[in-house]
């Protein structure tokens, strides 16, 4: 059986957080690489059933699990219970987040404006009602509806049995994939600003459920299964229901989607194998004497995440718009990790920089 160890505090030894920092900056860079590829799985780059469409829907089904796991992050940092009161965590946790919302909403709408397509101010309007000013921007708004649920969900994690939570946990996420499997096959239902966090608050929770849970050696191997088949099963479903409704369409995109039950599976397994490993290896390097620098890295690249998040989709879209995207599978792998290797590094200086300037520091 998994093991829960005890509670992690704010003076526990460093090596039994580094798996958090570890995960935070494996699921920035899986974004970028979702963005990268997400053009040629959406057809934009070739045909739907192409050996190069193929190709990237494997790649992509392989990095389904990176939204998820970064809220089942804030969930195991944010839900455990503390003596914080009402007013204490939403002052530091909007101040975190509501300028970076305001700011970087204006900037890529004003970018989108002016470079990309001519949208007018009702348009403008209209995409931050709807909680999607720009590509990746709708995580914001998740974000700050669990903000807003957190003081009430530790009530919850400080009285309720583990049993109970998990019972919470499936519900919500049972509800969420409901609830997108409607939008996605009837379009009832569209997510708003307000709403868009509430399928999420599954993974939220989860994340706090499993941030202490140690795996055996057969567990992680298990956990490694189940993370391959739920790969496998996402890239051939969304390669059969693409045939089967003509193309890429809104019926192969819930294959995609967060909360579809094989990236749910996905997701959770990734979360669990992280943990493992990332302790694992931070075990190994303190044997050795090489964990205080590895670490002192590792926080500084989890420390710039969040505005790597932010930055990357302005820098991939100017670079991809360049160098465009070749229809041939090797051809296209290679210049789509070109492409991510130099927004990575682009956005880290970009984020870096940013973080130097006083004014400007509170944006990422």
């Amino acid at each position: 059986m998994a093991r829960r160890s005890a509670p992690a505090t704010r003076t526990s030894a460093p090596g039994r957080t580094a798996w958090l920092d570890l995960t935070r900056v494996a699921a920035m860079c899986t974004v970028i690489a979702v963005h990268a590829f997400a053009p040629v799985v959406t057809t934009r780059y070739t045909d739907f059933g192409t050996a190069t469409w193929w190709t990237a829907n494997a790649v992509d089904s392989a990095l389904r699990w990176c939204v998820p796991v970064f809220i089942m992050l804030s969930g195991a940092l944010l839900l455990a219970p503390r003596p914080e009161g009402l007013r204490m965590f939403y002052r530091r946790r909007f101040s975190r987040i509501g300028t970076p919302l305001l700011v970087w909403t204006v900037v890529y709408l004003a970018w989108e404006a002016l470079y990309r397509s001519d949208i007018g101010l009702q348009q403008a309007v209209s995409q931050v009602l709807s909680g999607n000013p720009a590509l990746h921007l709708y995580f914001l708004f998740v974000l700050a509806g669990l903000y807003v649920l957190t003081p009430f969900l530790r009530i919850l994690t400080r009285h309720a049995g583990t049993r109970t939570l998990w019972g919470f946990a499936i519900v919500m996420s049972a509800l969420g994939i409901v609830d997108q499997a409607v939008t996605a096959f009837d379009g009832a239902g569209e997510p708003n600003a307000v709403t868009r966090f509430l399928p999420f608050v599954g993974y939220y929770v989860m994340g706090y459920l499993l941030r202490e849970t140690d795996l055996t050696r057969r567990q992680t191997w298990a956990s490694g299964g189940l993370f391959a088949g739920s790969v496998a099963v996402t890239a051939l479903a969304a390669g059969l229901v693409g045939a089967a409704t003509g193309g890429w369409g809104s019926a192969a995109n819930y294959v995609y989607d967060y909360l579809s039950p094989t990236v749910l599976v996905m997701s959770v397994t990734a979360f669990l194998l992280f943990r493992a490993l990332g302790t694992r290896w931070s075990a190994r390097t303190a044997a050795e004497g090489e964990a205080e620098p590895a670490r002192r890295w590792l926080r500084t690249l989890s420390e710039l995440s969040f505005g790597v998040f932010l930055v990357h989709v302005m820098v991939l879209y100017q670079l991809r718009d360049l160098t465009g995207l070749p229809d041939h599978p090797l051809a296209m792998t290679a210049t789509a990790a070109g492409h991510i290797v130099v927004v990575l590094l682009v956005s880290l200086a970009a984020t870096a920089v940013i973080r130097r300037i006083p004014l400007l520091r509170a944006t990422v």
